[in-house]
């Protein structure tokens, strides 16, 4: 005489199984299309907040839209530096920071040439002459883990 709750638990084997199958590779497809990025920010002064935006289009970083930001807080600078870290999913992304002297939460500009008067930098290096730089030219494709993401601030 057979056993009914063998038999009931034998059933449940391969659909517990295929479950578990089918959430490893839901977990997998999902961690596989986010891509860590991290770096270092030097030049801070270790006083103030530094603001960090990740943007994805010319429309958002025009219009101050970031796909992602987060907050590098004095406590977390060392010798005027700070590291940082996130993940996104593969893409286009532009990534710029600010040291917010003045706690306003924004990039304050002014001078001749409305410039920005607060330390602030992107990921590509880039100088300063006489506009804004437009996303096409500090874009980065993200396609793979990055862990050299260093960007130096440039204070007026």
């Amino acid at each position: 005489m057979k056993n009914p709750v063998l038999k009931s638990f034998a059933f449940f084997i391969p659909l517990l199984a295929a479950l578990v199958l089918f959430i490893s590779c839901a977990v997998e497809s999902f961690a596989g299309s986010l891509f860590m990025v991290g770096g270092w920010i030097r030049g801070l002064t270790g006083e103030h907040k530094a603001y960090v935006y990740i943007y994805s289009n010319e429309s958002d970083y025009k219009n101050g839209i970031a796909a992602k930001s987060f907050i590098i807080f004095p406590e977390n600078v060392k010798e005027s530096k700070a590291q940082y870290r996130f993940s996104m999913s593969a893409g286009e992304y532009l990534i710029h920071v600010f040291e917010d002297k003045n706690g306003d939460k924004k990039l304050n500009r002014g001078g001749y040439f409305n410039s920005p008067s607060e330390p602030y930098g992107y990921y590509k290096r880039y100088r300063p002459f006489l506009s804004s730089p437009s996303f096409e030219k500090l874009k980065f494709k993200l396609d793979r883990e990055i862990k050299n993401a260093n960007i130096n601030l440039i204070k007026n």
